[in-house]
């Protein structure tokens, strides 16, 4: 009878060991892989700004446009008083008109006295002083010339017109208002020159550059973006990074604030297939019935997680919870 026991234990024994093995079932890490979506506060910025001031003093006539109005290069914004740059420019040309009769006068003299000189039926200093006549009337035409010049130029500052496409943001003055030159007149911001300002993450730049699709989310829609320039200084007060991009198809409005979208193109593990063994948050894997624990760097309890484990990795997804480093575990796929 003893014998019997014996040998009825001997035969079921591999029986109860095959029973130690835990049974798991795993999973490609391609199959469970999720590429989350990363997001960065942005805000659509103008790289022109400007308020247009007066550049005479002068008095406001006529301030055509309103706020709001969305305004040609080119177009009048302000319409000052000129009446006394009106003057100064007609008597800077009679002005010249004068010094031109003068000058041929003199010159027609000079040529006279030399002739002559060569006859030497007048002194050198008859001579001298003609030339010298000619030099002074020479200088002033130039004078003048340049005021011509610049009552022309203030002229045309009597008109104020817009430096580009623009949308108005305030009318700073007011018709019957005296302006100085530097009075501020109207303020516009450039609609056609923007871009998209992002602040990131230093830790972000790989992904944001890695990635082939980026989109600016504002009022529920999205507009594709491409890198201009990334900052390679650090805010202080933020410790992020600002990006520069600029929009490839639709343009948002100047002055959105939305979020910059980007895909992350690493592959990351969802968060119910960690686990947490000495602290440490991971995956288990299976190789030749062993299972090994995986530490997964920067993971957190729940959340997706970034790794850098070949995407053809089996992960357990099954059974996990029980199992230790280097248990004897029996899979299935």
């Amino acid at each position: 009878m003893k014998k019997f026991v014996f040998n009825f234990l001997l035969v079921i024994s591999p029986l109860c060991l095959g029973a130690e093995n835990i049974r798991v079932k795993t999973i490609s890490l391609a199959d469970i892989a999720i590429y989350p979506d990363r997001s960065a506060p942005s805000t659509v910025v103008s790289l022109n700004e400007s308020v247009i001031s007066s550049r005479l003093e002068s008095q406001v006539m006529e301030i055509p446009v309103k706020v709001g109005d969305i305004v040609e290069k080119g177009s009048v914004l302000t319409k000052l008083d000129c009446s006394d740059y009106r003057l100064t420019s007609q008597e800077a040309k009679a002005r010249l008109q004068s010094l031109r009769a003068q000058i041929e006068l003199a010159k027609r003299r000079l040529e006279r006295t030399r002739s002559l000189t060569l006859k030497q039926s007048v002194s050198e200093e008859l001579l001298d002083e003609r030339e010298s006549d000619l030099t002074v009337l020479q200088a002033d035409y130039r004078g003048a010339k340049a005021q011509n010049d610049m009552a022309e130029i203030n002229l045309s500052r009597c008109t104020v017109t817009s430096p580009f496409k623009a949308l108005v943001l305030e009318r700073a003055s007011a018709v019957g208002q005296f302006t100085n030159i530097g009075t501020a007149l109207v303020r516009v911001i450039d609609i056609e020159q923007l871009e998209l300002s992002a602040q990131i993450f230093p830790g972000d730049t790989q992904q944001l550059t890695a990635s082939d699709q980026l989109y600016f989310e504002y009022a529920e829609t999205r507009y594709p973006v491409v890198i201009r320039q990334i900052n390679s200084a650090i805010n202080t007060d933020t410790r992020n990074r600002e990006v520069r991009l600029v929009f490839t198809d639709d343009i948002a409005p100047p002055g959105a604030a939305g979020k910059l979208i980007w895909k992350d193109k690493r592959p990351h593990i969802p968060g119910e297939y960690m686990v947490r063994r000495d602290d440490k948050l991971g995956v288990f894997t299976v190789k030749n019935n062993r299972a090994t624990f995986i530490k997964i760097p920067s993971a957190q309890a729940g959340r997706a997680s970034p790794t850098v484990l070949p995407v053809d990795t089996n992960i357990v997804i099954e059974g996990h919870y029980a199992l230790k480093d280097n248990d004897t575990v029996k899979s299935q796929n």
